[in-house]
C-alpha cells in the first residue's frame, strides 16, 4: 500500500496469504496468492512462499484457481507485489482487469518476471529467518486453524513432485539432461513417497519407497506399468543421461506425475 495507493481501494485487486497450502487464507482464490512453504540452499532450509497468481471470482458466482507460478523466500515477498503491480501497470492495455492481463501476458511471461526473486545464491543472512521470528527456521507439521494433517503432508509431498518435475523440464531445457534426468528421478520417488504416506506406509529410503509402491499400488494393480516400478524408475542407473533416455524418462515421469494429479481430483501438471 505504501508504494501502490491506486490499489489500496481497488475491490478487483485481491492479495491474499496463508500460513500453508490449506485454503483457509484463500490464496487460490486471489488475484495474487501465497502459501507458506520452504525451499533448501547451502543445505539449510529457508523460509519460503509459493506465489500464486490469476485466481479470483469472476461474477455470477463463478471463479477461478490460481495458478501456481514460483518459489520465493517469504523475505522476498513485498518485491513480488510491487513487480507484478509496476509489470500490470506498465503493460495493462487500456481498462484491462487483471485476470485479462494475467492470461494475456501467461503463466511462462511472470515465471520468467519473477525468476530472479527465487535466486538462493545470494541469499542474506536474515533470509534465513521467518517473518516474526529471530531462530532459525523450522518446518513443523502441526494442528493449527485445521485438523487436515496428514493430508497436508500428502499434499506437500505431492506439490513438491511437481515442483522436482519443473525443474526437470527446465534443465532439459538448458540442456543439461544428466540434471534433468536427477530432477525427475526425485519426482517419480517423491510421488510414490505420497501416496504410500497416504495409506500409512513409511519408507525411510528412496529405494523402500520404490519396492514399497510396487508391492503396495503395482502389485494390487491400482497402478500399471509396462514394466515394474523399480525398472521404470531405475532406468536411471542403466543408461548414460543422453538426450534421448532424458526425453523419453521425462515423459514417463511426467505421465506418473500426471495421473497421480487425477487421482488426486487435481488439475494435471504437464501435458
Amino acid at each position: 500500500a505504501e508504494f501502490h495507493q491506486d490499489f489500496v481501494f481497488n475491490r478487483d485487486l485481491k492479495i491474499k496469504i496463508s500460513g500453508c497450502m490449506n485454503s483457509c487464507g484463500q490464496h487460490g482464490l486471489a488475484h495474487i496468492g501465497f502459501h507458506g512453504s520452504s525451499v533448501k540452499a547451502e543445505g539449510k532450509l529457508v523460509p519460503a512462499a509459493q506465489v500464486m497468481l490469476g485466481g479470483g471470482t469472476i461474477g455470477n458466482g463463478e471463479g477461478r484457481v490460481a495458478e501456481r507460478i514460483i518459489k520465493v523466500p517469504t523475505k522476498r515477498v513485498l518485491h513480488v507485489v510491487e513487480w507484478v503491480l509496476n509489470d500490470y501497470k506498465k503493460n495493462a492495455e487500456t481498462n484491462e482487469n487483471f485476470h485479462a492481463y494475467y492470461d494475456r501476458q501467461s503463466k511462462n511471461y511472470f515465471y520468467n518476471l519473477l525468476k530472479p526473486l527465487s535466486d538462493l545464491t545470494n541469499l542474506a543472512a536474515d533470509e534465513f529467518v521467518d517473518w516474526g521470528h529471530e531462530g532459525t527456521f523450522q518446518t513443523a507439521i502441526g494442528v493449527g486453524e485445521c485438523a487436515g494433517v496428514v493430508i497436508d503432508l500428502v499434499a506437500t509431498l505431492i506439490y513438491e513432485a511437481e515442483e522436482k518435475l519443473q525443474w526437470a523440464n527446465e534443465t532439459f531445457r538448458e540442456s543439461k539432461f544428466s540434471d534433468a534426468i536427477y530432477h525427475a528421478y526425485n519426482a517419480f520417488v517423491q510421488a510414490a513417497k505420497a501416496l504410500l504416506l497416504d495409506k500409512g506406509i513409511s519408507a525411510s529410503t528412496q529405494n523402500i519407497v520404490i519396492n514399497e509402491f510396487q508391492t503396495h499400488f503395482v502389485e494390487t494393480g491400482e497402478y500399471s506399468f509396462d514394466q515394474t516400478f523399480p525398472e521404470l524408475v531405475l532406468q536411471i542407473s542403466k543408461n548414460e543421461p543422453t538426450e534421448h533416455f532424458a526425453i523419453n524418462y521425462l515423459q514417463e515421469a511426467t505421465k506418473f506425475i500426471n495421473e497421480v494429479y487425477q487421482r488426486k481430483n487435481l488439475k494435471p501438471v504437464l501435458v
